[in-house]
């Protein structure tokens, strides 16, 4: 059986972080979403846009994050193109 590696999220090029790399129960705001416009554009109408905070409740395959009551779970690729900040409660 082979082993299953964990993604281990980085900082990107500015500084920020990735959905994927931030620790479950962490407020984030998000900055930036990059990818594919399919993606881009799925993601808008999920309400994961630029200036919105969010609850991470998972950080890994699948990101789940809680936001305005409803829970959105986000796969992997998905959460290493959503570029977030760290918010203080």
């Amino acid at each position: 059986m082979r082993r299953r590696r964990r993604h281990e999220g980085a900082a990107t090029t500015n500084g920020a972080l990735t959905l994927d790399a931030v620790e479950r129960n962490s407020r984030v705001r998000v900055l930036r979403v990059t990818g594919r416009p399919l993606l881009m554009q799925r993601l808008s109408a999920l309400g994961v846009v630029p200036g919105v905070a969010v609850t991470v409740v998972k950080a890994h395959s699948p990101a789940i994050v809680s936001m305005g009551g409803a829970r959105i779970a986000i796969g992997q690729s998905a959460a290493q193109s959503v570029q977030v900040e760290m918010v203080d409660e």
